[in-house]
């Protein structure tokens, strides 16, 4: 009998998961611990279900996520200390363990699954056995992981230390001298005490990481520079950026299921803007601008997508998300309109007039532009005109 056959009738609580991390296979025991029925899950990913976190509050249902990468290497993991979120809105303490299948059930083709994963409720968090490697969060909240525990940087008593890092993560791979990073931090302060300040903060910072478990030294002294290395470290930032690149380049070539995958999950690790707990900080406040305006052109990708695969309502939330966030972006606003042309042509003038006042925000007091309403009003007369357009 396979692996995944057994999960039909297995009391304890196991998945089954494909090479997208979507749920194939849902047990009993699932169901109960979490209270999702095997119809609600299927085809789901796995992240949005389980909505895990490390006990320190950390993420750990993210794209590229430490037992994803077990897996494809091929390699079973474990996870003692997790945080899973109940379908009905609280979280169960949990461990889990991740089996991927034998190459012969991977191979046959009425298998999709590629890994096996066991849920367990404990009594208490406990340390992990994970990848090693230093999981960096830049965009919301900054946070760091190693091998499942999070490390709590709120209580780091030298707050610079973490700042050295944060601006090292921008530059990863590539040296920084010393006396742009001490321009960075301490504009006003002489040469020689900017120079005592950076020792004490980068020793600060190497200690602090070697106290929470990590084995290796993940900042490099290159003679008058420090580089931060990008083989031993995992950041959020980036792989948000190669996700929407890689996203792209499939929409290109009309690829649009893997196009969707790679937004939905660059979505997902868009937390928040790039540093939002330093928003006057001025050397990443280009960066930040950067990567807003990549996730713009994340939401117009997921947006063409969707509406590429006839998911009209979805297109629709993604252009207001957009328009949420930028009342300018007219692209926007003209796919907005199309899209809910699509949904409901009969009830389109009046339901999208509603829904683009609202999109205006008057709780900010914003005035809709003239060219936006021309925009509106030529829509309008389109959709009168040509009652086919928007079908």
């Amino acid at each position: 009998m396979y692996l995944v056959e057994m999960l039909d009738d297995l009391s304890d609580a196991a998945f089954a998961i494909d090479q997208r991390s979507r749920i194939t296979s849902w047990s009993p025991g699932a169901e109960k611990l979490l209270g999702y029925s095997v119809k609600s899950v299927s085809g789901e990913l796995c992240s949005d279900i389980l909505q895990g976190i490390y006990p320190g509050g950390e993420p750990m249902c993210t794209p590229m996520c430490e037992a994803q990468i077990c897996i494809n290497a091929g390699k079973g993991c474990s996870v003692e200390a997790c945080l899973l979120r109940h379908k009905d809105g609280y979280f169960i303490p949990a461990r889990m363990n991740y089996i991927p299948l034998p190459s012969e059930e991977v191979e046959n083709k009425t298998r999709s699954a590629t890994a096996i994963l066991f849920l367990q409720r404990t009594d208490e968090a406990m340390q992990i056995s994970a990848p090693r490697q230093l999981r960096i969060f830049m965009l919301g909240h900054f946070s760091l992981v190693y091998c499942g525990k999070g490390m709590a940087v709120d209580n780091w008593k030298r707050k610079q230390a973490l700042t050295v890092l944060k601006y090292l993560v921008g530059r990863v791979n590539r040296p920084v001298h010393r006396d742009i990073l001490i321009e960075a931090l301490w504009p006003d302060a002489e040469k020689g005490r900017g120079w005592d300040r950076l020792k004490v903060a980068v020793s600060y910072l190497r200690s602090q990481l070697q106290q929470n478990g990590v084995e290796f030294d993940p900042v490099l002294t290159l003679d008058q520079s420090y580089m931060l290395r990008g083989d031993v470290v995992w950041i959020d930032a980036s792989e948000f950026e190669r996700l929407v690149i890689t996203g792209n380049r499939h929409m290109m070539d009309n690829r649009f299921d893997e196009a969707l995958d790679c937004f939905e999950q660059a979505d997902r690790l868009y937390s928040g803007d790039f540093l939002e707990d330093d928003p006057h900080t001025d050397w990443c406040i280009r960066e930040r601008e950067r990567l807003r305006e990549c996730n713009f052109d994340l939401l117009a990708g997921l947006a063409k997508c969707q509406a590429a695969k006839g998911d009209h309502r979805a297109a629709a939330k993604s252009c207001q998300r957009a328009l949420y966030r930028d009342q300018s972006r007219e692209s926007f606003l003209r796919n907005l309109i199309k899209s809910l042309g699509k949904i409901d042509h009969s009830k389109w003038n009046k339901s999208q007039l509603d829904i683009w006042q609202r999109v205006q925000d008057k709780e900010f007091e914003i005035v809709p532009k003239p060219e936006h309403l021309q925009i509106y009003e030529e829509l309008i007369r389109a959709s009168k005109d040509d009652p086919e357009a928007f079908e």
